[in-house]
């Protein structure tokens, strides 16, 4: 048996395959709960944070798929195994390309079903109870990041709102994570929203924040009615029960002249306000951060250890690094992954941080059409991208995926969506 300290959330509106599967998993260690509809999974969704989520494809209120994808869009670390008992490859397909880290046909298998959970839960993606009590501070020894990191301690148990400025890069998704483990809400969920997750209405939002940590990337990006919303719901201290972290890469002092952002709404958030340096204003934390993603990237990417020479390491503090620690992480990616020595030299880094000129050049000339809607300028994106990482493997798919962040079989269809041979590239 394995560490059995974690939560499952069994959704499932019949309650004897409910109560079947919580007796099970209760004797096996897990912390098991149940939900016999969507409204009750959202509820339990919000209220805490559970480490998997065992969800029925078929209920009367709402279908597991559209559930998994409010799920995921509320928190990519979430793991969640679909079942149905009327299920379909290409269900099995969807949920999959959704997400989903199991798909299990009912009626459930006790051994199948224990065993898709202990090999879910092992996955590098989820967090396990461990790792979410020990705080990972943002890496860096220089005189900036130490000041960021003391007054990130201060600040962290305040319910005032916290504000991250910073260029884009820079780790604000890094410090929203430190601030969120050090604070009061530590032991329940951190969820980001975006201009385009944001709720519209002040239930939803209200029942996102209670008791968890509210992280809204680039802020700056809401549009009016979400920003009015929010707004009104700090002034009438409906977000009292939560951490509020934002976040932005533009000034929203200009913002507001050009009449694009709330006044009122920068006065309320801005109460604590960190910025966040580039890279370049403390380039001796680089060797750091090469150790730090060689060791992220050789333990959750299942790649090989490779070594940096003092000079590859002092070529990388040498580098402008205009994309910041974003930038050097994709470079260390790309070079543990395309390597085949298990010292990485100066020429290596040297050849990598060429093709990563050209990759910023070739990016700019072919800008997406910003006339096109959304979802074809999306997809004219997705095929520069996906284009440009075949042709730094030489059409190797699998080294693509690594450098790309993807499951395989996530690429394969990925790139028949786009119409791409990889064979042609």
């Amino acid at each position: 048996m394995s560490d059995k300290s974690l939560s499952v959330l069994i959704v499932d509106d019949e309650p004897d395959i409910c109560d079947l599967i919580k007796d099970i998993l209760t004797d096996e260690g897990y912390q098991a709960t149940s939900a016999a509809n969507g409204a009750e999974a959202r509820t339990a969704f919000s209220a805490k944070k559970t480490d998997l989520i065992l969800l029925d494809i078929w209920m009367p209120d709402i279908d597991g798929i559209s559930l998994l994808k409010e799920f995921k869009q509320l928190d990519t670390s979430t793991t969640i195994i679909m079942m149905s008992g009327h299920g379909t490859i290409e269900t099995a397909i969807e949920a999959t390309r959704l997400g989903a880290a199991d798909f299990i046909e009912k009626p459930v298998s006790i051994a199948k079903l224990l065993r898709s959970i202990e090999s879910a839960l092992e996955t590098p993606e989820n967090q396990t109870l461990i790792e979410r009590q020990q705080v990972i501070e943002p890496v860096g020894k220089s005189t900036q990041l130490a000041l960021l990191r003391e007054q990130s301690q201060r600040v962290a148990k305040h319910d005032m709102p916290i504000l991250l400025q910073g260029e884009g890069g820079v780790g604000k998704h890094c410090f929203a994570r430190y601030l969120h483990q050090l604070g009061a809400y530590s032991a329940n969920k951190l969820i980001e929203l975006t201009a385009e997750s944001f709720p519209t209405d002040s239930g939803k939002l209200a029942s996102l924040a209670e008791n968890n940590c509210i992280f809204i990337n680039d802020i700056a990006l809401l549009p009016a009615n979400a920003q009015a919303l929010l707004s009104h719901m700090i002034n009438n201290q409906k977000l009292a029960n939560c951490q509020l972290i934002c976040a932005t890469q533009y000034s929203l002092e200009k913002a507001i002249n050009q009449g694009e952002f709330l006044e009122g709404l920068l006065y309320q958030i801005n109460s604590i306000t960190l910025s966040i340096p580039a890279l370049r204003d403390h380039i001796e934390d680089v060797p750091d951060l090469v150790h730090y993603f060689v060791d992220e990237q050789t333990a959750r990417g299942k790649l090989p250890y490779r070594h940096f020479t003092v000079a590859a390491q002092n070529r990388l503090r040498n580098y402008p690094w205009q994309g910041n620690i974003l930038e050097l992480k994709n470079v260390i990616q790309r070079l543990l992954v395309l390597s085949d020595t298990e010292e990485i030299d100066i020429e290596a880094v040297e050849e990598a941080l060429k093709t990563e000129a050209a990759s910023n050049s070739e990016l700019v000339e072919n800008m997406i059409n910003y006339d096109l809607p959304l979802r074809e300028s999306r997809e004219q994106f997705e095929r520069i991208y996906l284009l440009h990482k075949l042709k730094q493997t030489g059409g190797n798919v699998g080294k693509a995926a690594k450098l790309a962040g993807m499951e395989r079989t996530h690429l394969y269809r990925k790139l028949r969506t786009l119409g791409i041979d990889a064979k042609q590239v």
